[in-house]
């Protein structure tokens, strides 16, 4: 299960990769079954709508899934995922979403902290509200993410602001940065 704004409107939606954990469950349990179809609800700001119907074939199988990993595979602004099978293959979602939304990526690279600025807190300021993220590679069962981080920023082509806290404590704060764009960000020497 992931958070991922995956329409770019500025929040967040979720993407669950499912399977039961007994492979015989169905034996006893008709109604529950080993393997499921993927799930990706959109947030609507009043709450999450189940999209999955309208969101292509692949949430229509079920699978066994075990492990997803997220990021932009191909730097196209929105958020892909590989979701791996207990016992089958590995399957690479990319996301084809038709919107004007605009995005931001960010690629932190630290210097007095960790090299991959894991742990680093950002914050940025948006005409809809603030949005927050902290940068991991933490996924699912034996999978790791992409640690840049993603942000989707609706109609607006530019951000007021963005709030960064290094893991070393460093505090370093950007002003007026246009959006569409994967940007890379160097820890201060401060």
């Amino acid at each position: 299960m992931r958070f991922i704004d995956y329409d770019n409107d500025g929040r967040k939606d979720l993407l669950v990769a499912q399977a039961h954990v007994m492979d015989t469950i169905e034996l006893n349990y008709p109604q529950l079954h080993y393997r499921e179809p993927m799930l990706l609800a959109r947030n609507t700001g009043r709450g999450f709508l189940d999209v999955s119907g309208q969101s292509g074939p692949v949430f229509h199988e079920p699978w066994a899934s075990r492990g997803m990993a997220v990021g932009d595979i191909d730097n196209d602004g929105r958020l892909d995922a590989v979701v791996t099978e207990n016992g089958g293959p590995m399957h690479i979602l990319h996301n084809e979403t038709s919107t004007q939304n605009h995005w931001l990526t960010l690629n932190l690279v630290g210097h007095k902290s960790n090299r991959d600025a894991i742990g680093a807190a950002v914050k940025i300021f948006t005409a809809q509200g603030e949005q927050h993220a902290t940068v991991t590679t933490c996924g699912s069962y034996l999978s790791s993410s992409d640690k840049r981080l993603q942000f989707g920023l609706g109609l607006q082509s530019t951000l007021k602001e963005i709030d960064i806290r290094w893991p070393s404590g460093i505090r370093q704060t950007l002003h007026d940065v246009k959006g569409d764009q994967v940007l890379r960000i160097e820890e201060p020497a401060r």
